[in-house]
């Protein structure tokens, strides 16, 4: 059971040297056989990181419909196909049932890659330089998400870095600074088993973050996540602020009502 090679379309999408262009997938891809990419091949096939040649990346990019190059290697698809024995059984699948296509081997391959990669010891310097580097809103949300996708695989050292990362931002000053701690905090707060040291987190940022129109709405975010949070944890990360003269009666009321509820 199986299908052969040449039953597949010779497009991209069917070459052993398509890869995508985005980590966890996307809907373009690279060559792995391109010279100019070769340097970094290593590093995106063995930790998806892409931080080092994003720009070559986004000028070699292509559709995985495109039709292929002479250097076209297709895909093997048979019983000695080297990859998984669930990617293996999934792809015949796909045969079988006529839905085997480019998108679909392309997600089942995707699929078994995300499933056997050890995504909660990845190691996550790469990510912090491409945070840390990031010179603009939009390089900056990529590099958060980066960092979001890890901690949604129960990274710890993800969610660390993108904590301290939040903990050196200095106030915001703008609503569209304000916004950003809002995704960051979107980000730290993809898996429950790390509230306990969020809750701490958030409240040593409110008592360096003056209360005005600009950041109205980080407070409320902060509180919102308090209000979904375990009690015993709101009630010793929230009490401080209650004795600290820096907060208005509004906010300290908001308090009450959180750790009353």
């Amino acid at each position: 059971m199986g299908a052969d090679s040449h039953d597949l379309e010779r497009i991209c999408g069917n070459c052993n040297y398509s890869f995508p262009s985005e980590p966890f997938g996307s809907d373009f891809a690279i060559c792995l056989n391109d010279p100019d990419l070769e340097p970094y091949v290593d590093d995106m096939l063995e930790n998806q990181d892409f931080s080092r040649c994003q720009n070559l990346i986004k000028q070699k990019r292509f559709s995985w419909e495109q039709e292929a190059c002479p250097d076209f290697d297709p895909v093997e698809l048979n019983e000695e196909f080297p990859f998984s024995s669930e990617l293996n059984s999934a792809i015949a699948e796909l045969a079988d049932e006529g839905r085997l296509t480019a998108e679909t081997f392309e997600q089942a391959v995707f699929e078994d890659v995300v499933d056997n990669i050890d995504w909660a010891h990845m190691p996550v310097e790469d990510y912090v330089e491409e945070l840390n580097r990031a010179d603009n809103v939009g390089a900056r949300e990529k590099a958060v998400a980066n960092l979001g996708g890890l901690i949604a695989f129960d990274n710890e050292a993800a969610f660390y870095a993108l904590g301290n990362y939040l903990r050196e931002l200095s106030p915001p000053a703008t609503v569209e600074e304000t916004h950003f701690r809002i995704e960051i905090l979107r980000h730290l707060n993809l898996r429950n088993r790390f509230e306990d040291k969020l809750g701490p987190l958030l409240v040593e940022d409110l008592f360096r973050t003056p209360s005005n129109n600009t950041t109205r709405s980080w407070y409320t975010a902060v509180f919102r996540f308090f209000e979904n949070a375990p009690a015993h944890m709101a009630e010793e990360a929230l009490s401080p602020m209650l004795n600290s003269p820096q907060f208005s009666y509004r906010i300290k009321k908001r308090v009450r009502t959180i750790l009353q509820t």
